[in-house]
């Protein structure tokens, strides 16, 4: 059969619905008719018209009739195969069904009649649904970019992050994210497992500073690498070749993003830049371009070096096995099990140790999807998340939604009373209870579909609102992503039929005689069945509430901790770039202590607030009368004699670094060290006046240490403390500190920014205030109590509406009971106790349930601080108590209004 290409042709999406519902002994003939129909009416109406005719005719024939359990070759519901006689009968069997078509649009109709006719239920419900639906297809999608990270990269599968565990005996001490940089490249000689591997070295030492001609950039994320990065992580050149692409020194890569920003075009291939060094700068020729990184990803990329710079200009050594500062990453070949090679990497680890290339260290493989979620080891590319949050919102975001859906089951069944002489009446006339069942779910599937679009319009409303507060990228999508419209599918008819299942078999199981006798009366069953879901319900609601509570206090707690270091008024100013930069880091100090506001400057290697990940780390210090020689992890910074003061660190015993103490390792035989409490804990020393003048073993050579500080927060009180190891430098290489004495940030900031820019003209002015960087550790907390707190807050509020609708359908129920006690003398107390003390009754028994569990739930979640709050009855007690309010407030307003209501007017009710 050859196709006419002129002639006009029916939707193919429908003819494709078509083919995929209709039975196949039916197909033919529908469609054979569907077609004549469709080309008469191309010539009377036009192809627009026709297509949509042909359409609705599609959507008209979803229905049982032509539903594909009418199998093949069936002889009792289908037509015969062949013949001129069966196709006749063919032609009587088959039928558009009008009957069938109309009897959809009863069910629609009927459902329309019944959602207007009860419009405070169907708010109810439509609201609660619609809100339920919303946040789970907002979480869903959190979740979702989430789980995503490293998915942009074909290999993340094979590609695995090799990091270094400390070791303490048998326990691990630390865990670093970085390792030494020739394990790589002896690894892949001495295990077949690996395939290919790159280094990744963060450029942090010098300040990744690049100059452009006579303009200096602050620039993050620069990484030197080896040239199989760039297939391993797929990255593509949209500028440049390949062809000796960073096997030679000095070369630079930009991003897409990078490129656009310093040189305004893309073609910058050929041109040069610099990265300022102590001794000079380094000259970089740019070959290539690649595409911005994804958001999704723990490594992000602005600018990479070829990994030859890193030996040539930058001190690096090929067998270095004293500085562990680089990233490395293997790919796996395609036979290598995960299990297998683990085992071959501890036995690498072990040929390590016995080589004495490491000391109490084991080499862990760690899969890069695993990283953002997984991950919170020392020196991390950047914060991760924590999987713990993402799945937990994903459960409230779930709880809620099943909230919302108990609210319609409720409903619908405790009006089953006021539906029993309908479907009574319905099965008196002929109705079957299929037909019955039908009708109700039809009524449910409008309802739901009603609260689909009321979703999506929610979650349209909400999306910038919720991508601030989630902490998702901007231009995050949502309405734009396919998944988002297969979740909504999905969840529609996961709710369709959670919520539409019970009622249509309950509602359709009545007998017809029984209801129209006016014997009928709601089933024990039932109502136990309602009253265990409502203790479902607010069981639920009180665990996120006390949940809630204990966010908000362990948040406000770890704020309110003594950090140890005042930071209050501090400006941080990096250290400047430039040749002209070092011989003014004296008349920069004395030009700020003469302004007025100015109380102290210090210069520091690194500042309380900044992380771990500034400071250098190293296990080869113990005391020197150790009777045992230990590898903890020990950290490293530089201070001046300012330093203790400034930060208003407290001095435990010894002195503070003074004009006579000789920099760095400047002296070899009397280094001079402060040390913190916790580095004396390590090496079992009771008391702080017993260090002093004690001799300690540093990296071959001898110290001395000359004083003990008492431990200070060095990030967030989220970490405990870490053993802190203080040394002596004058110099301003890393960061400046500036202690005002008054004024507001912005008069800081331009006496600051003043002097340092008259004092460093060419150097780029980088700043941030200590409080300020402080905060920022503590954002994913706060982004996690936000948006747990919205969850809580829509399951409290779809709990209250569905208790509030059932409170209302009772009263309204048991008006002339009412009436009838008020006339025999029943008190308005004595009536409102016997309207709530159901309700209330049901709403204690699930505060008994949820305690219990609320308790296991938060002591689980408040063990993963080092700092936390102790569990106080009250942190209980109050949201059991809001909780009962909550039920008060819901179900009293009605209660009152009809305890107070004429009885006259009660007793004319039924």
């Amino acid at each position: 059969m050859f196709s006419q290409p002129d002639r006009p042709a029916p939707p193919r999406w429908a003819e494709r619905l078509l083919e995929w519902f209709v039975a196949p002994h039916l197909l033919d003939y529908v469609q054979g008719d569907l077609h004549e129909t469709f080309h008469k009416q191309v010539v009377q109406l036009g192809i627009d018209r026709a297509q949509r005719n042909y359409v609705w005719a599609v959507l008209h024939c979803l229905t049982p009739f032509f539903a594909k359990r009418q199998a093949a070759g069936s002889t009792q519901a289908g037509p015969p195969q062949a013949g001129p006689r069966k196709a006749k009968r063919l032609s009587i069997d088959y039928n558009p069904n009008p009957a069938l078509t109309d009897m959809l649009h009863n069910y629609l109709k009927i459902a329309f009649r019944n959602l207007l006719h009860q419009k405070s239920y169907s708010l109810i419900n439509l609201f609660g649904l619609a809100t339920g639906l919303a946040m789970a297809l907002l979480i869903i999608q959190y979740v979702r970019f989430e789980l995503s990270y490293e998915n942009a990269y074909p290999l993340a599968n094979r590609l695995v992050r090799l990091t270094t565990d400390y070791m303490n005996g048998g326990t691990v001490d630390a865990q670093d994210a970085e390792v030494y940089p020739p394990l790589a490249a002896k690894a892949s000689q001495e295990m077949n497992e690996i395939a290919n591997f790159t280094r990744v070295y963060p450029i942090r030492k010098p300040t990744a500073t690049i100059q452009i001609s006579d303009q200096y950039y602050l620039v993050d994320n620069v990484y030197a690498v080896d040239s199989s990065f760039f297939s391993m992580f797929n990255y593509p050149l949209l500028r440049g070749s390949r062809n000796g692409l960073f096997t030679r020194p000095r070369q630079a890569i930009l991003t897409k993003a990078m490129a656009l920003t310093y040189f305004k075009t893309l073609d910058v291939v050929g041109k040069t830049l610099k990265i300022p060094q102590r001794q000079g700068r380094v000259l970089l020729e740019i070959v290539g371009v690649i595409p911005d990184s994804p958001v999704n990803t723990h490594l992000k990329i602005n600018m990479l070096l070829s990994y030859p710079t890193m030996l040539s200009d930058f001190g690096e050594q090929e067998d270095n096995w004293n500085t562990n500062n680089t990233y490395t990453y293997v790919q796996l070949a395609d036979h290598v099990s995960d299990d297998g090679f683990a085992k071959s990497l501890a036995a690498f680890t072990d040929r390590l140790l016995r080589e004495k290339k490491l000391n109490n260290e084991r080499v862990i493989g760690q899969k890069i999807g695993d990283i953002h979620l997984y991950s919170h080891k020392t020196f991390e590319t950047e914060p991760n998340g924590e999987a713990q949050s993402v799945y937990f919102l994903l459960g409230v975001a779930f709880l809620v939604l099943v909230s919302a859906l108990v609210n319609y089951v409720n409903l619908t069944t405790a009006k089953s009373l006021d539906r029993a002489r309908e479907i009574g009446v319905r099965k008196v006339v002929g109705s079957t209870q299929g037909q019955i069942r039908t009708q109700i779910v039809t009524e449910t599937v409008l309802l739901n579909s009603l609260a689909g679009v009321l979703a999506v319009g929610l979650v349209a409303g909400l999306r910038s609102v919720f991508v601030q507060m989630a902490g998702l990228p901007e231009g995050f999508t949502v309405l734009g992503d396919v998944f988002f419209w297969e979740s909504v599918g999905v969840f529609l008819f996961i709710s369709i039929g959670l919520s539409g299942f019970y009622p249509a078999f309950v509602l359709s199981a009545f007998d017809p005689v029984t209801v129209l006798k006016g014997n009928f009366s709601r089933s024990i069953k039932g109502s136990w069945l309602r009253k265990s879901l409502v203790v479902f319900q607010f069981t639920i609601t009180l665990i996120l509430l006390v949940q809630l509570f204990a966010v908000y206090q362990q948040v406000g707690f770890l704020r309110n901790q003594n950090l140890g270091v005042t930071i209050d008024h501090t400006l941080v100013v990096k250290a400047p770039v430039g040749a002209n930069a070092r011989p003014d880091y004296g008349a920069f100090r004395q030009l700020l202590l003469q302004q007025a506001r100015v109380k102290a400057v210090s210069f520091s290697g690194t500042v309380p607030g900044l992380g771990s990940t500034q400071l250098a780390t190293t296990t080869g210090i113990n005391l020197s009368d150790a009777v045992k020689k230990t590898y903890y992890n020990y950290y490293l910074t530089t201070i001046d004699t300012s330093f203790i003061d400034l930060m208003g660190i407290r001095l435990l015993a010894g002195k503070n670094f003074d004009a006579t103490t000789r920099p760095g390792f400047s002296d070899t035989t009397n280094r001079q060290l402060i040390v913190n409490e916790e580095t004396l804990r390590l090496w079992g020393i009771p008391r702080a006046g017993e260090a002093i003048g004690r001799r300690v073993n540093f990296w071959g050579h001898q110290a001395t240490i000359r004083g003990v500080v008492k431990n200070y927060h060095y990030e967030s009180p989220k970490a405990a403390y870490i053993s802190i190891i203080h040394m002596y430098s004058p110099s301003f290489n890393s960061f400046a500190s500036v202690k005002f004495t008054g004024g507001t940030a912005e008069q800081q900031l331009a006496t600051l920014k003043q002097i340092y820019e008259a004092r460093f003209p060419h150097s780029p002015f980088s700043y941030f205030f200590m409080d300020s960087e402080y905060d920022k550790q503590y954002k994913a907390d706060d982004r996690f109590q936000q948006v747990f707190g919205a969850l809580t807050l829509f399951a409290i509020l779809i709990s209250c509406l569905g208790l509030f609708g059932l409170a209302t359908f009772t009263v309204s129920k048991r008006t002339k009971e009412i009436g009838i006690r008020k006339v025999i003398g029943a008190s308005t107390t004595n009536l409102l106790v016997l309207l709530a003390r159901d309700f209330v009754g049901t709403v204690l028994i699930s505060i008994l349930i949820g305690l219990p569990i609320t308790y296991v739930v938060v002591n689980n979640w408040l063990s993963h601080y080092a700092v936390r709050i102790d569990l106080s009855w009250w942190l209980f007690a109050t949201p059991a108590g809001l909780v009962l309010l909550l039920v008060l407030v819901s179900i009293g307003g009605k209660t009152i209004g009809t305890a107070l209501m004429n009885p006259v007017n009660s007793l004319r009710s039924d």
